[in-house]
């Protein structure tokens, strides 16, 4: 039985202040008094106040042991071999910012089972650690970081996320062709072109290389529409 000098500090927190002021009558000193021994698992008939602090604490011990697990399984599956990034100090950076900020991992959670509803443990950790990284990007190296996910079915995901100034080879190179196929189109000159394509195989080349497995690229700004994501059908007509 937990009692109460073992609560943790944010349940205690809410007990105390679910408890009546110590200065007030001896009938609000017993409410007082039953409010202890209920969680200390004595009284059986608790108050309408007790009754509400307990409340109050179950649900916060519900709240960080479902954080703790949240974080505990992400921990896991960065220590797993289908968790890779280009840098391997990011690699304990993100672990130690998951244990100081599991709420944030939690708040990013919701948001996609919101969004998506159900996903795998592998769907999910591509799409929330990524954006972890992003949200406390200082901490990290200031150069562009690779980001892969492998998938248990097959291949995987690589993330790519632009250095702290927001410059990106893979969006430098996907801009820069998307400008050459238009002039190509235009002037029938496919040189710079070509030469843009063989540049950028050499990068999706280097990359697949390096996570060694066959993998999609993904811009983070583009997570929110992520192609391996399985999309509702759309109604028939």
């Amino acid at each position: 039985m937990t009692s109460i000098s073992e609560l943790q500090p944010a349940a205690l927190l809410i007990l105390k202040q679910s408890a009546v002021p110590a200065d007030e009558s001896k009938e609000n000193e017993a409410k007082k008094t039953d409010l202890v021994q209920v969680a200390n698992g004595i009284s059986g008939e608790p108050s309408k106040e007790t009754i509400r602090a307990a409340f109050a604490i179950n649900a916060a011990f519900v709240e960080m042991d479902e954080k703790s697990q949240l974080v505990s399984d992400a921990i896991d599956f960065i220590n797993s071999d289908q968790f890779k990034i280009s840098d391997p100090i990011a690699k304990n950076m993100l672990k130690a910012l998951l244990a100081e900020k599991g709420w944030q991992l939690a708040q990013l959670v919701n948001q996609q089972y919101e969004a998506h509803g159900g996903l795998s443990r592998e769907s999910l950790f591509a799409l929330t650690l990524p954006q972890m990284i992003n949200k406390n990007r200082d901490l990290f190296t200031d150069d562009e970081l690779y980001f892969g996910i492998k998938f248990k079915e097959k291949g995987g995901v690589v993330v790519l996320i632009p250095d702290k100034d927001g410059n990106s080879t893979y969006r430098d190179l996907t801009r820069a062709l998307k400008e050459e196929e238009v002039v190509a189109a235009q002037t029938g000159n496919r040189e710079a072109l070509e030469q843009l394509q063989a540049e950028y195989g050499k990068f999706v080349g280097s990359i697949t290389k390096a996570f060694d497995y066959e993998n999609m690229l993904i811009d983070i700004d583009d997570l929110p529409y992520a192609p391996w994501i399985s999309k509702p059908s759309l109604p028939k007509a």
